[in-house]
Formats: C-alpha cells, structure tokens, sequence
C-alpha cells in the first residue's frame, strides 16, 4: 500500500512539473492575454448613471481616459478621485461616488485604460495609468472642477495606481489604498501561486521573472517601474492602507512592505477575516476612510 501511493504521488509530481513546462514553453501565446493585454482596448461607451454632473476625458499616447464627476449639493469639502480594480470599471464605483458627494466630496469615478469607457490596448500595472490621472487632475484644474484637498482612493490595480500617481503628483493630498500589491513582479507570483495553488511554489523566481519581463515588453513599459513600494519613499501624501489578512490573491504583506518604504504619514489597517473581494466592505472599513478624508 505504502509503495503504491508513493508511485501515485512521484505520477502525480511528474505530471504536474511537465504541465508547468509545457505551460511555460507556450508562454508567449497566452500570457500577454492574461497579464498585459486590456479587457476592452477601444473603450464601451456606457450611458451616465444619475447623479453625473460632468464627463471628463483626456487623450494621452496610447489612451483616452474618461470619467464621471458627481458634485455634492453645497461648496466641495474636497475632490476625490475613485479608481476600480483590474477587469473593473468606473461602473462599480458609482454608489462610493455618490455617499462621498453626499458628504460634501466633489467625486471623480475614473475608468482606467483599457477598461470601461477608456481605450488602451495594454495594462501597464500604474506606470501609464499614474500620468492619465496626472492628466486627469491637470483637465479637472481647467475646467475649474477641482477643489482640495485631492484624496485619491483605489482599489487592488486601483490601489497601486493612486499610489504611483501620489508619487508623481504632489496635488495629491491624501491616499487610501484598499490591498495594494507591492510590485508588479510581486503580485505576478502571487496570482499564479493563486490560480495554480501548492504547485506554483515549483516555479522559480526567475521564471516567473522572464515572463513579466516578455509581457511588459510586449506592452512597451519597464516593468520595473510597476512597483507602489519603490515609489512610495516619493510620496508626500498621507497615506492610509487597509488590507484583509484572509487576502487570498495579493497577501497582505504587500501593504506591509509599502507602510515600511512610506515617509510621509501613513497607516496600516489589517483586517481579520477579510479577503481580496471584500476588504473595502464593513462598518470598520468605511470609518476609517471617513476619518482619513475628513481629517485636517
């Protein structure tokens, strides 16, 4: 018995470890799909939902950026712009908008490139999207629709681009980064360790390496430069970050790394219980966000 379930176990290893070399010899045909290439690279329109007072969209190379402004009834408290995660859209973001304008935010719900209403053929894990929100903000100023103080709050791929943006744009006042992943090397490994469970951990790190490095090729950015953790010493925004510790897709040691690498003031918030999908839900959760864009 003993002998037969370890030949079951060494078939069982072997299949797997051929199944990873075959995936890894095709890599180049499926992984940009996966990785780098945009859910819908000419944008959908979609119709405003109540409660939209102006469209705003900008143009930069490879782009065309759009969102939704909600104004609150009386003088804006401030701006805050919105950010969804990956394979998300300004959609979701629409009853956030409104509780925020409802307290006084003027709110911007933005659709990043090559998502929702916004072209782009290629994900660039923030190092695009952090300079269409430089470019956002810079219209909004034009169009005299922005008021401060800035507070950008994000999401998961949201999350790291509203901290790469802080980095880039010192307008930015404060920031709440919902499980934010650290880099986008990082957070590669942790989804396929996510998709493929224990047998990812056979995967070396260099692999892994060199499939990052031919996507973000393919997409023409230095993947290098996706990484919340290397811009956050950058960063003089207040900073609040807010993970679950049940996260099963990017871990909650992310945002550890990043309140480590942080200058400015910032905030750790683990929660217990909580995983990817529902880190931004719960009583605990919005008063921290509250308290965050409320204070002075």
């Amino acid at each position: 018995m003993k002998r037969a379930l370890t030949r079951a176990a060494l078939t069982v290893g072997i299949l797997v470890v051929v199944l990873l070399a075959a995936a890894w010899t095709t890599h180049r045909a499926w992984a940009p799909g996966m990785i780098v290439a945009a859910p819908y690279p000419e944008g959908i329109p979609a119709q405003a939902p109540r409660g939209v007072d102006h469209e705003v969209d900008v143009v930069r190379t490879g782009a065309h950026v759009r969102a939704w402004v909600f104004d609150p009834t009386g003088q804006p408290r401030g701006t805050v712009l919105m950010l969804h995660g990956i394979h998300d859209g300004k959609l979701r973001l629409v009853a956030g908008a409104r509780h925020h304008a409802a307290r006084g935010y003027r709110t911007v719900v933005v659709d990043s490139r090559g998502h929702g209403e916004s072209s782009g053929a290629f994900l660039t894990y923030g190092v695009e999207e952090s300079r269409d929100l430089v470019a956002m903000v810079d219209e909004l100023a034009r169009r005299k629709l922005l008021a401060g103080p800035l507070a950008v709050i994000g999401s998961s791929y949201g999350a790291a681009t509203a901290l790469q943006h802080a980095a880039l744009d010192a307008r930015v006042d404060k920031v709440v980064a919902l499980a934010p992943f650290a880099s986008l090397r990082q957070v590669v490994g942790a989804y396929i360790e996510w998709l493929l469970g224990p047998p990812a951990r056979l995967i070396p790190a260099p692999v892994v390496d060199d499939l990052v490095d031919d996507c973000a090729r393919q997409a023409g950015f230095d993947p290098d430069r996706a990484c919340p953790r290397c811009a956050a010493p950058q960063i003089r925004a207040a900073v609040l970050l807010i993970h679950g510790r049940d996260d099963e897709r990017i871990p909650w040691q992310h945002s550890v790394e990043i309140h480590g690498a942080l200058t400015s003031r910032k905030k750790l918030v683990l929660v217990d219980g909580v995983n990817h999908a529902d880190v931004g839900r719960g009583t605990r959760v919005g008063q921290e966000i509250r308290q965050w864009l409320d204070a002075r």
